[in-house]
């Protein structure tokens, strides 16, 4: 089992603070049947920077931990990169890392809105190869007060959309959970991650949000999403699914 947002690596952003933490979510992880994380640190926020170079250089000293302490579980490198007007220079200057190397990328809206420089994002990325993933949208709350806008992008621009265990547990309230059904039962979600930040409240809810998906969607749904985890993985590419 893939999980596609984890934010693992010990000391970058608000997952755990020590090497110690991380190495318990690991533990956490493979009982929950996880075998590959992409780590995705929260990056070009107020508070966080965590560049392609930096993340690369952290998941290696992770890895090595997880080697020696003999916990099977393997972190690829990724980014949950926080949509902002520096969008070009980031990309400029090389500090954006993309999902396990892959031409997709991990991106976080304003959870305010969508932003009005949001669709020249877009044809940026097209240009410069890149297919954005929008993380956990069902938060947004221009995409909870609109839901069915997802689909131009989808069809323009070939987003990609990732809904995540907590929130279809409703870990974020009831809006929050009744929005991430939705965009599931129109499966217009391609990818299900954990966002996992630690052990405790924000946990990875694999099973049980795999359970909750499993019962809107079905269980071809729930292995679709599976399938393009792997594909992503592999450097292939992510069906868009709806009908």
């Amino acid at each position: 089992m893939i999980d596609t947002h984890c934010h693992i690596i010990p000391g970058v952003d608000d997952g755990p603070r020590t090497m110690e933490g991380a190495l318990r979510m690991a533990a956490g992880a493979v009982k929950e049947g996880i075998d590959t994380i992409i780590a995705t640190p929260h990056h070009a926020t107020k508070r966080y920077t965590n560049t392609a170079r930096k993340i690369r250089r952290r998941i290696d000293a992770l890895n090595s931990r997880l080697k020696k302490s003999s916990i099977p579980l393997k972190i690829l490198p990724g980014q949950e990169f926080r949509l902002t007007e520096s969008f070009r220079s980031e990309h400029r200057a090389g500090r954006i890392q993309t999902m396990a190397g892959s031409s997709y990328l991990l991106v976080e809206l304003p959870s305010r809105g969508i932003p009005d420089f949001f669709h020249e994002f877009l044809s940026f990325a097209r240009k410069q190869g890149l297919r954005p993933v929008i993380a956990h949208p069902e938060r947004n709350l221009g995409i909870m007060a609109n839901p069915d806008q997802v689909l131009e992008w989808i069809e323009q621009y070939d987003v990609r959309l990732q809904v995540t265990t907590q929130s279809l547990i409703g870990l974020f309230g009831g809006e929050v959970q009744k929005t991430a059904a939705y965009l599931c039962e129109k499966r217009w979600i391609h990818l299900i991650g954990s966002d996992a930040h630690n052990t405790l409240r924000r946990n990875f809810y694999t099973k049980e949000g795999y359970e909750m998906l499993n019962r809107l969607c079905g269980p071809s749904y729930l292995q679709s999403l599976q399938e393009h985890a792997t594909k992503l993985i592999l450097g292939g590419m992510i069906d868009k699914l709806h009908s």
